[in-house]
């Protein structure tokens, strides 16, 4: 086990191992999929429950959002002062007992309350997850391990909603928030068992305020922000599919609940081949090379749904899945890419990407619901237009002196 474990990581963890580490990593990329959508087919029971308005109850979703991305970008520059342990039990913590608090909700003002307290436990986590790939595992096994959490992130929103409605089968929506408490309570175990990956001497020697300010540092590497904004693109369009497919699946090709869990389900499961293809594809191609294609196939993806996705759902859902295996073939290499560019502040590296990726999605989320044609016309389109955007900027990118090692070296 040692040998095994000596060549995967490079901080030992003796009592997780990196089966054990990369399990944690796993569990941590699903926590925020599962708070956000798993208790969302309960939304009109709590409606009808709490006596109150759609939109006071929307505010468990867009203030979880909105404190999720505030613990992204404050707990990574943390953990590079203070290391990655203290902010992971912290963080795991506040979730679990933010999601039993959440599950014993007496009044919709205190769900939303505590739903902001959730929320800033996952963001911690999740910011200070993806340091800890780069801390603990060796170079050459980080981007295998970064594919099999990816797999989790593009998975997890796509099924959230599927075991949420599974649970309303057999109670009512509190057991949603008993089962993210129990999810937490996993986590922070793991977390108790984790061994500190950041040594005390490689730590931001500065205040907790430096820490924070650490970010603009990070930010102003330009090979650093520019690559981040450009594979941040893709995000945008599948988080739009994400926010509407219900719309286009049974308002627009009138399939029953069922039959939209079947091609749900089939889009989530074939999606996550994505990040194993560049681990094939890198064996004959460069990480440059294979960018250009995925922009280029997602450029054509979008243009065979605007030509042919309104013809059936089968059809839908085969132009929409060439886009979001490419999406998720780009975000393992990129992420290794980004944070191979940062020596002590990866903590601060890790929050600004997961905080890119999460703002672009919101995005995304926004423009699903402008006042389209339909659906399917607004999805081809966010495609086309996002890719085309993702095209030119990468061309110039390619054109400029801007290095970045992985990418290309200065000009």
């Amino acid at each position: 086990m040692n040998v095994k474990q000596n060549n995967w990581l490079i901080v030992p963890q003796k009592r997780l191992g990196s089966l054990g580490l990369i399990f944690l990593l796993v569990v941590l990329t699903v926590v925020t999929p599962l708070s956000l959508d798993m208790y969302t087919p309960a939304i009109p029971h709590m409606t009808d429950y709490f006596e109150t308005s759609d939109a006071v109850v929307n505010l468990t979703l867009t203030g979880y959002f909105l404190f999720f991305a505030i613990g992204l970008l404050l707990f990574g520059p943390i953990s590079d002062r203070y290391g990655r342990k203290l902010v992971l039990v912290g963080g795991v913590a506040t979730y679990a007992i933010s999601s039993a608090l959440c599950a014993i909700a007496p009044t919709i003002e205190f769900l939303v309350v505590v739903r902001l307290f959730q929320a800033l436990g996952a963001g911690a986590s999740g910011a200070v997850s993806t340091a800890v790939v780069k801390d603990a595992f060796s170079e050459k096994r980080r981007e295998l391990v970064l594919s099999v959490v990816s797999v989790m992130f593009v998975v997890g929103p796509v099924l959230a909603p599927v075991l949420g409605a599974l649970i309303l089968q057999v109670a009512d929506w509190r057991m949603t928030f008993w089962v993210l408490a129990f999810v937490g309570l996993i986590c922070a175990v793991l977390c108790l068992l984790f061994e500190e990956t950041l040594p005390r001497k490689e730590r931001f020697g500065g205040s907790i305020w430096g820490s924070v300010k650490q970010l603009g540092q990070v930010s102003k590497n330009k090979g650093f922000s520019s690559f981040l904004l450009i594979v941040g693109l893709f995000n945008l369009p599948y988080m739009a599919y994400i926010a509407v497919a219900s719309y286009v699946y049974i308002t627009f090709f009138g399939l029953t609940e069922l039959e939209y869990s079947y091609f749900f389900a089939i889009a989530a499961l074939l999606t996550a081949s994505g990040p194993f293809i560049w681990l094939f594809a890198s064996r004959f191609m460069t990480a440059q090379r294979f960018t250009t294609i995925l922009l280029v196939v997602g450029l054509l993806a979008g243009v065979a749904m605007l030509a042919v996705g309104q013809l059936s759902p089968l059809f839908f859902l085969v132009t929409f899945l060439v886009f979001a295996i490419a999406e998720s073939c780009v975000r393992p290499y990129s992420t290794n890419i980004l944070l191979s560019q940062k020596g002590n502040d990866a903590g601060a590296a890790s929050s600004l990407i997961n905080f890119t990726h999460t703002a672009i999605g919101c995005v995304g989320m926004v423009f699903a619901v402008l006042p389209w044609t339909n659906y399917v016309i607004g999805i081809g389109t966010i495609i086309v237009g996002t890719m085309i955007l993702g095209l030119v900027a990468w061309v110039l990118f390619l054109k400029s002196r801007i290095p970045l090692p992985g990418i290309k070296d200065a000009s």
